[in-house]
């Protein structure tokens, strides 16, 4: 079982990636792992993915489970019967994702491929070509070792076969065995760090180091949570934002300075210096521009987490698409003050979950369609649409079908403060395995007696798409949430 490949598979010239979502790894352990600790078991899957400049990025979309007599209960190892076979490849034709065999090896042996292993790969590289033709086909070894989950996969894609690099499970933090071999150990973390590893571990410590957080909004709740996220430990950080520092971003954004607002710094300039301010060793990719334009889409879905801090209804509906279809756990955040007579009488935080099988914010009711149509439109559109919303009160008749006000969200820099490092200690959390935030959607009051905190849960829609394109990744975009629209100025790493 764990004798030598004979199969090559080596490492790309950029990572490849494995994401897989809750339900799908819950569904799967309990079928790879059906005959455990000593004989193994199997299913194919379905894969959605991303060719990116940054490597292939593969997602978990769903499971064609094995049925009565589809694999040999006699032998230890893996025999597929053929008609499973042909039943998955015809099927194969009727949707447009990858296909891949997973199977299980016995408790406490390497994740590497056997020569069987080999043979069957071979096989079905070739077998499936035939009714998937373009498509990559996916190899994947689950087992325990040591009481830990082992993953190693490699996959045929472009007429050579490749190593995962990189496996990564929602809120289960675990480390490929690239190609069968054991994770090199990990390296001790540094005093700047010896706080958060006394307090979670230095496992937790060392798992921080090896991760990758990705920043939608460098502003207030953004700047916050980049800082915090520095000052833990995070190996990687993706920072993206579209504007210019000015000075009314000074009282909030943190690292600013006059000078920044003088010279129009571009916020993620300012977020990746003060990062490497703070520690020298962090890798930031930062870029000026917005999701889920191509460049920083193409970034994202490597990461581990993801996190919203706009405020914009069009960037939520973007954060949630690739937390579906690309299996990017998120969280999205928002802040409010309310008032009246000199009085402010309300101090609003949201913070919003978002994993791949939590409803959409259309499904929560969240978003306002009239709204984000106006949040994508393009200056000259706006400022057309409100001449002729001016033009139609004149006439006395209704605005709206025009263009309808909508108030600017106010901010200042201890709320924005406070929800950035919030949703930053939940990411945190993920990133380390310690804990999970306790809520779907909260909502919060600073000034309302005991917070008025409350969670609103609901279920997703019966009919909605994000029920569809789960871990579809491209293969999902012609149901995507939103796509950026065309005015948009072109992305520029920086």
């Amino acid at each position: 079982m764990a004798g030598p490949s004979q199969l090559t598979a080596r490492a790309a010239s950029s990572p490849t990636v494995l994401r897989l979502a809750a339900p799908e790894v819950h569904a799967l352990q309990e079928l790879v792992f059906r005959r455990y600790p000593y004989a193994e078991w199997a299913t194919f899957g379905r894969f959605g993915w991303r060719d990116t400049p940054h490597g292939l990025v593969l997602s978990l979309a769903a499971l064609d489970p094995p049925g009565a007599g589809d694999l040999d209960e006699h032998v230890g190892h893996v025999a597929i019967a053929e008609p499973y076979s042909l039943r998955v490849a015809l099927t194969a034709e009727t949707h447009p994702l990858a296909v891949g065999v997973i199977h299980s090896h016995p408790r406490d042996y390497a994740p590497r491929p056997s020569p069987i292993d080999d043979d069957m790969d071979r096989y079905y590289a070739g077998y499936l070509d035939g009714f998937t033709r373009g498509r990559p086909y996916v190899s994947l070894i689950f087992a325990v070792v040591e009481d830990e989950l082992a993953v190693s996969g490699r996959v045929f894609w472009k007429g050579k076969w490749v190593v995962v690099d990189r496996v990564v499970i929602e809120r289960n933090p675990v480390r490929a065995w690239v190609g069968g071999a054991r994770p090199l150990p990990r390296a001790p973390s540094p005093e700047r760090t010896a706080r958060l590893a006394a307090a979670f571990g230095d496992e937790a410590a060392s798992r921080l180091r090896e991760s990758t957080v990705a920043v939608i909004g460098a502003g207030g709740t953004g700047s916050a949570a980049i800082e915090v996220l520095a000052r833990a430990g995070v190996g990687r950080l993706i920072i993206v934002d579209p504007d210019v520092l000015e000075e009314s971003n000074l009282e909030r954004i943190h690292g600013s300075v006059p000078g920044h607002a003088a010279n129009r710094v571009p916020k993620v300039v300012l977020a990746r210096d003060h990062v490497r301010a703070i520690d020298s060793h962090i890798d930031v990719q930062a870029y000026i521009g917005s999701l889920p334009q191509r460049e920083v889409l193409d970034a994202v879905v490597t990461a581990n987490v993801l996190l919203g801090c706009t405020d914009q209804q069009h960037s939520r509906l973007a954060v949630a698409d690739v937390a579906i279809r690309y299996l990017v756990p998120s969280l999205d955040c928002g802040v409010l003050l309310e008032g009246g007579a000199g009085k402010i009488t309300g101090q609003i935080a949201q913070i919003l979950r978002v994993l791949p099988a939590d409803p959409c914010p259309w499904c929560r009711e969240m978003i306002v369609p009239q709204r984000v149509a106006q949040e994508l439109m393009s200056e000259t559109e706006r400022a057309r649409r409100r001449l002729a919303a001016d033009a139609a009160c004149a006439r006395g008749e209704e605005p709206d079908p025009y263009w309808q006000d909508q108030p600017q969200l106010n901010t200042v820099g201890y709320h924005t403060t406070m929800v950035g490092a919030m949703i930053a200690g939940y990411a945190i959390g993920w990133l380390t395995g310690r804990f999970d935030p306790p809520f779907a959607r909260l909502q919060m009051n600073l000034v309302a007696p005991l917070l008025d905190v409350t969670d609103v849960d609901v279920s997703a829609g019966r009919d909605c798409v994000c029920r569809r394109i789960r871990g579809w990744a491209d293969q999902g975009v012609a149901d995507a949430l939103i796509t950026p629209p065309s005015h948009w100025p072109a992305v520029r790493p920086v």
